[in-house]
């Protein structure tokens, strides 16, 4: 471990997976448009963007176990690799004119299915990388880029479709894969306990049972896990149903767009902050405490307000302290996952939280057509404190926060 936070491999992993996300940004706007220009059908973008989350919910919890036995580093490369061919070949057709839907479909399907490798590699790789007392930094510094390229990436992405056309940013997109791919063969990236080990699917299944067996036996994790599905059930549909929410209020689709762009500039100055500011464990958890109990009342707020400026000034209040709350109580808990089935143990959590927000925005846009929707999110989103204030304040868990160790290292 080196005792830096700025070492060569957090540097080169970080910049190369930056690259690499503004490329996948470009592309979904660019493909998005190409759906909608070439079929017409929301509902079609729809299905689009919702691949990617059911590939997640599905196989998360298996491919996580795998990722455990593999070489990291090369697994990282050859994902880089093989979506770049997919992108480069895809952009091949649309300058050709003869890419479809099913085409762009089956690109969606591959590209989502390699990211459930990716996730848990690369993260597992970063918290190998970070040294230990600067994991809330080092997370903060990685999720603030990403945050960064999203808040800007869809207006210069539109910028760049109607500049240069759909074709072009595909190739661009398969381009910056490829030199993610690049630079992730000059990272010294650590072995697993379990690399080496045969992949079988015997294997992949035992232990995806002993993650969850793990998640089972630990008291922290038995609250984190169902607390996570919960959580997001309750409050990350708001979020998918933003756009109609906008529209039953009033306001403008440019509204919308100033709305969201709020929001991330909210999320960005939270982990910004966090990712200068360094802070000791108690101080952490009172952080992480104040910031998921105040997210909500700015919510609902943001909900039953009909001025636009005040929707917007409580959006970014709800912004600030909800990724305050998430940024550290994320590296806390990757920083306490033990090693030998770390990823398979992120696949089923991460399983859980995907899980609970595809099925929250499908009963939120169920609820809609017979409720107004502010009220179905204030409802929601009330429901979703006295799970946050257990999790926050439950005495295991902010023991475990004050004090981090190892999942299962201090009896319960």
């Amino acid at each position: 471990m080196q005792k830096k936070l700025w070492n060569r491999d957090f540097a080169l992993l970080l910049q190369g997976n930056a690259v690499s996300t503004i490329g996948d940004v470009m592309y979904s706007i660019a493909i998005g448009y190409w759906v909608y220009q070439t079929t017409g059908s929301s509902a079609l973008m729809g299905i689009m963007s919702s691949v990617s989350m059911f590939v997640t919910m599905f196989f998360s919890p298996f491919c996580g176990s795998i990722v455990d036995k593999c070489n990291r580093k090369w697994l990282i490369v050859l994902i880089d690799t093989v979506q770049a061919v997919i992108m480069l070949a895809v952009g091949a057709l649309a300058y050709l004119n003869k890419l479809n839907v099913p085409i762009v479909l089956a690109a969606a399907f591959i590209a989502a299915f390699g990211s459930v490798f990716y996730s848990p590699a690369i993260n597992t790789v970063m918290i190998d990388i970070i040294p230990r007392d600067d994991m809330v930094r080092g997370q903060s510094i990685h999720a603030g880029i990403s945050s960064l390229i999203d808040l800007g990436g869809s207006a210069f992405s539109g910028a760049m479709v109607a500049l240069f056309g759909v074709p072009l940013i595909v190739v661009i997109n398969g381009i910056s894969n490829l030199y993610s791919a690049c630079t992730a063969l000059f990272v010294h990236v650590p072995k697993t306990v379990q690399q080496k080990e045969a992949v079988t699917l015997k294997g992949t299944l035992t232990d995806s049972l002993a993650a969850a067996k793990t998640i089972i036996s630990d008291e922290c994790l038995r609250i984190f896990t169902p607390c996570s599905l919960l959580i997001n059930l309750l409050g990350a549909g708001t979020l998918a149903l933003m756009l109609p929410f906008c529209m039953e209020k009033g306001f403008s689709v440019d509204m919308y767009g100033y709305l969201i762009s709020i929001y991330s500039t909210a999320c960005l100055s939270a982990v910004l902050i966090f990712g200068i500011v360094k802070l000791k464990p108690k101080t952490q958890f009172w952080f992480m405490s104040i910031g998921f109990a105040m997210s909500v009342p700015c919510m609902i707020a943001a909900f039953f307000s009909r001025n636009f400026v005040f929707t917007c000034v409580f959006a970014f209040a709800f912004g600030f302290f909800n990724s305050m709350g998430n940024t550290i109580f994320n590296a806390n808990m990757t920083l306490a996952l033990p090693e030998k089935n770390r990823s398979g143990i992120l696949g089923v959590f991460r399983a859980a939280g995907v899980g609970g927000s595809a099925l929250s925005a499908v009963i939120y846009g169920f609820l809609g057509e017979f409720f107004p929707l502010y009220i179905v999110f204030s409802v929601g989103s009330a429901l979703s404190l006295p799970l946050m204030v257990f999790m926050c304040f439950h005495p295991r868990i902010k023991r475990f926060i004050q004090s981090p160790k190892t999942f299962g290292d201090e009896t319960a």
